[in-house]
């Protein structure tokens, strides 16, 4: 199969919402989605939704949609994590209207993000549920929304109406939503994400999550996240598997919820960013995995943010006598603009770790040692590309090299640009230049050996001191080996011009008060650890408490506005 084929997958632009539709006929009392509340009862409370229920509650909503819009205009969904949610992103892609996945807004979130992406999307129609219709009231007086939509919708209150004529599938170049990127390094940006990209997008992902009758899903990823809405949503309908879904505060309050819905559920397919399993290492303990049943699940996805060899190694260990086989993990790549997939390990085989010189890595060279070397850097492949083409260039020149360099993406899964960004759309998706047209700019560094990636950081945080480069992911890693008093996945690495000159500054979060640990002791061991292992000096290290290090929606550090509100003096330093 060609990069980019969707054959196999659905022969018209409508993806799920289309797929949903035939179910419907065909197999009208299957279950599709189950969701379970643990808000209201502690031991979660299910509910099953058919694909009969799924097809008219999102046409429901499509009728609704089209009373009020026209194909093409945008609807903000500000759903909580449920069937409603899933009921207004089938109905934008029913009546063509231009959806864009965002969240409920919740009184210990901020209302920042939405009210930025509001104002970039200037909606005409924001979903919502009667539940939250006195926030999101709340939400649009603020003064910062200059352009207000039109009308807001309850999706919980529309019902079918026969009398609707709904449109016919849109072509595949239209749009079909606007997956904003979680900003880990820029302010967010509304990714176009085309039918064709949809389509395209839920083939690669079935080509890495295989699924047979006997598949079911699990999942607690947020649904207005790339990976959430794609392997929660659009993966299991497009493919008729039965998913089940949690909260993510479900999962964040107590993580064994989503352990025993994997055992009740069989379920075989599941995916979570590196923290969320080492959530479950450090949050069940061994008196708490009795009962637990890992056996039937054949792939766990790995992705979103980089993945650590020692977060694997520990998950095994932990739940190995539960049934969890090592070759279970799939690690992966992929980011919005190429809605989500790129590379992917093969289910059923160990993951593929290699041991790199460190030295070499940092002046862009490759160089294989063995892992018991101490010069060894551990990385773990995200595996081979998925129907799609991947090249490693030189990040200034654009000429492809067998060394560190920039990963490029083409295949019809890279979107069509950013909403009304055209200048950072040509920067990105190679608009404006003949050779690179197609060909996606991800911002990502790596190389490709055997035919498998190696990510190894973002070109925007590189760190380059005395002429060499420094990963910041690695000296983070370092740096929470060696000292088990700090948070993991909290502790962040950027350079910084003091006294004229680029100097390394540490950022990290204490897991006890300060007054409670030796402070001294603490950067000590982050100098010395860092210098051992990467040959550069840890000029400051600024020790905070719990919640100061900024991170993305799904979790990933904002290392550049870590370094900002460093330099504003946000950090105490040390």
């Amino acid at each position: 199969m060609k990069p980019g084929d969707t054959r196999d997958v659905a022969d018209t632009a409508l993806g799920p919402a289309l797929a949903v539709t035939r179910a419907a006929v065909v197999r009208p009392d299957g279950i599709a989605m189950t969701f379970v509340d643990y808000s209201t009862d502690r031991g979660g409370l299910e509910t099953s939704l058919t694909y009969r229920d799924l097809a008219e509650r999102s046409a429901a909503v499509a009728a609704g949609l089209l009373e009020n819009t026209d194909p093409g205009g945008r609807a903000a969904i500000l759903c909580g994590h449920g069937v409603d949610y899933v009921a207004a992103f089938l109905g934008c892609l029913r009546a063509g209207v231009i959806g864009v996945p965002l969240f409920a807004p919740e009184p210990f979130r901020s209302a920042d993000r939405l009210l930025d992406v509001i104002a970039d999307c200037t909606p005409e129609i924001v979903l919502t549920s009667g539940k939250h219709a006195d926030a999101v009231q709340e939400l649009l007086a603020s003064p910062r929304l200059s352009t207000l939509p039109k009308e807001v919708m309850l999706v919980d209150e529309t019902t079918p109406d026969a009398r609707t004529a709904l449109p016919g599938p849109p072509g595949g170049d239209a749009v079909a939503y606007l997956q904003y990127t979680s900003g880990s390094t820029r302010a967010p940006a509304g990714v176009q994400v085309t039918h064709r990209n949809l389509v395209a997008g839920a083939a690669q992902l079935a080509g890495w999550v295989p699924a047979d009758e006997s598949s079911s899903l699990v999942s607690w990823l947020p649904f207005f996240h790339d990976m959430g809405l794609m392997f929660s949503v659009v993966l299991p309908l497009a493919s008729m598997i039965p998913v089940t879904c949690l909260a993510p505060l479900a999962f964040i309050q107590q993580p064994r919820r989503w352990l025993e819905l994997l055992t009740t559920h069989r379920a075989t397919g599941t995916m979570s960013p590196n923290f969320g399993l080492d959530l479950c290492v450090d949050r069940v303990g061994p008196h708490q995995r009795a009962g637990i049943d890992l056996s039937a699940l054949r792939t766990l996805g790995n992705g979103s943010e980089q993945v650590r060899p020692k977060t694997l190694s520990r998950f095994t260990e932990a739940f190995q006598d539960y049934g969890f086989r090592h070759e279970a993990h799939c690690p992966g790549y992929g980011l919005a603009e190429a809605t989500l997939v790129v590379t992917g390990h093969d289910p059923g085989q160990p993951p593929h770790i290699g041991a790199f010189d460190r030295q070499e890595l940092s002046a862009g060279r490759i160089r294989p040692v063995n892992v018991t070397d101490p010069r060894a850097q551990l990385i773990v492949s995200s595996g081979r590309p998925i129907r799609q083409e991947v090249r490693i260039v030189h990040p200034q020149t654009g000429a492809e090299t067998d060394a560190v360099g920039e990963i490029r993406v083409r295949g019809n899964n890279v979107c069509a640009g950013y909403w009304r960004q055209p200048e950072r759309s040509a920067e990105t998706f190679g608009a404006g230049n003949a050779e690179e047209a197609g060909w996606l700019r991800t911002g990502d560094l790596g190389f490709l050996r055997d035919g498998r990636l190696y990510v190894t950081g973002r070109l925007r945080d590189l760190i380059i001191i005395d002429g060499r480069n420094h990963q910041p992911a690695d000296i983070e890693a370092t740096v929470e080996e060696a000292c088990p008093q700090l948070r993991q996945g909290r502790v962040v690495a950027f350079a910084s011009e003091i006294d004229d000159a680029e100097h390394l500054v540490v950022v990290a979060e204490l897991l006890s008060p300060t007054s409670t640990v030796d402070v001294g002791a603490i950067r000590a061991a982050v100098r010395a650890s860092v210098s051992e292992r990467h040959g550069v000096r840890v000029h400051i290290v600024a020790l905070v408490r719990k919640g100061m290090v900024p991170i993305t929606s799904s979790g990933k550090l904002r290392r550049q506005e870590a370094r900002t509100r460093f330099e504003g003096g946000g950090f105490e330093r040390g």
